[in-house]
């Protein structure tokens, strides 16, 4: 078979695969979602019973995207300060580019905080919290710093489409979720009630709800970036690190199930916008590349 038509072939299927999927979620997203996050009732009350290794894909579901994003701004701020023709100037494109990284390591921290219940509350736990997002993202500030300039040079490009792809996707399923509004399950136990929950296709607009679409999901989608920081001789893991980013992007996305936080409906529709966005810029990615010439 043809390259060409290999390729055909395997987008062809995966759109059935994803039609089929979201036909069967417009019909049983609730049964499958309180099925694998154990849903159980015992005459006067809802309760759910979480697997582990759904709460701890939970807190690495922030950290991945948001470790990613941050190092890629980092790398750009660090690359492109080198057009700087002053020390201040270099210093300040440098700096610049810290305030975002400690912004997503704030944010991390502070949903890590959130999920395993720990009060932020009073002035050590701020500080606390103030002093973890820092140390992390200096971290970040100082490995990028290591990394020979020749080698950070080559990784100039994906970075900048990697954060380009990062804020796409944070803006879009950001916006899309405040709008939709729909309920999560897990919301619907804590309120004791299941009459809450709508197919995905009738969206309950603006009620302060942000299960569709899934955002750990898209945001895994992110990872698809990594193919593209591949150059030389390790070109040829490509596809490795692709079917590794698939992998990872299907555990979490059968984790937000397992954890009641999210409907079938609502990953499909992540993944294929993240999907959508990752490939555009892969494929802006491989033009700009193609015209430039890396000495």
């Amino acid at each position: 078979m043809k390259p060409q038509t290999k390729k055909r072939s395997i987008k062809i299927g995966a759109s059935a695969v994803l039609a089929t999927g979201i036909t069967l979620a417009s019909r049983f997203d609730l049964a499958i979602s309180s099925s694998l996050a154990g849903l159980k009732f015992n005459g006067n009350t809802f309760t759910l019973d979480v697997p582990t290794f759904a709460s701890i894909l939970e807190i690495i579901g922030e950290w991945a995207p948001s470790v990613l994003a941050a190092t890629s701004a980092l790398i750009v701020a660090s690359e492109g300060s080198e057009s700087c023709r002053t020390a201040r100037g270099k210093f300040a494109a440098r700096a610049g580019s810290f305030i975002p990284a400690m912004g997503l390591m704030a944010y991390a921290s502070g949903k890590t905080a959130e999920y395993l219940n720990y009060s932020l509350g009073g002035v050590l736990g701020r500080a606390l919290y103030a002093a973890f997002s820092f140390t992390i993202a200096a971290i970040l500030y100082l490995l990028v710093g290591k990394i020979p300039p020749h080698i950070r040079s080559r990784l100039f490009l994906p970075a900048v489409y990697t954060l380009a792809a990062s804020i796409a996707v944070l803006v879009s399923v950001s916006t899309i979720k405040t709008i939709w509004g729909r309920p999560r399950l897990r919301e619907m136990v804590d309120e004791n009630s299941l009459e809450d929950f709508k197919p995905w296709y009738k969206p309950d607009f603006f009620s302060g709800s942000y299960s569709f679409p899934s955002g750990h999901t898209a945001h895994a989608t992110l990872v698809l970036m990594l193919s593209r920081w591949l150059f030389g001789k390790a070109e040829k893991f490509r596809p490795v690190v692709t079917a590794l980013g698939y992998g990872f992007i299907a555990l979490m996305a059968f984790s937000r199930l397992a954890a009641g936080a999210h409907f079938l409906s609502d990953i499909l529709f992540g993944f294929l916008i993240a999907l959508g966005i990752t490939e555009f810029c892969k494929l802006k990615y491989d033009e700009h590349s193609a015209q430039t010439v890396v000495p």
